[in-house]
């Protein structure tokens, strides 16, 4: 596994941590449909279900930030993936929310910093 696969692991296995300590459900991860897209994480909190695309990049901004990477494309097909999971599992696409999670970690791996920022 190379340094970004296991910084990318690591930043979703944090966030997944967090949301699940402040009270959220986490209903699938890395949920995906073939030829439509993948989604992190789906959790539910508070009747809403929260789709979230964790997205790290390290403290130095050589590559933009980790919200500029969920760009255009990635959104719309996300939000197919979501339409697919609502119906197979029966939730309601009006209580569905997107989110990036950013990931800022240092230069060694250290996670500094998460910001979670709506999309749609």
């Amino acid at each position: 596994m190379t340094r970004n696969q296991i910084i990318g692991k690591q930043s979703e296995e944090f966030v997944a941590n967090y949301l699940i300590s402040r009270g959220c459900r986490i209903l699938s991860r890395n949920y995906s449909v073939h030829n439509v897209g993948e989604i992190d994480i789906i959790c539910e909190y508070k009747e809403k279900i929260l789709v979230i695309e964790v997205k790290s990049r390290d403290s130095r901004e050589r590559y933009g930030t980790p919200e500029e990477a969920v760009t255009g494309s990635k959104q719309l097909k996300v939000m197919k993936t979501t339409v697919c999971f609502c119906k197979e599992n029966g939730y309601s696409l009006e209580k569905v929310s997107y989110f990036v999670a950013g990931v800022i970690h240092d230069v060694s791996g250290n996670i500094v910093d998460v910001k979670f920022t709506p999309f749609f």
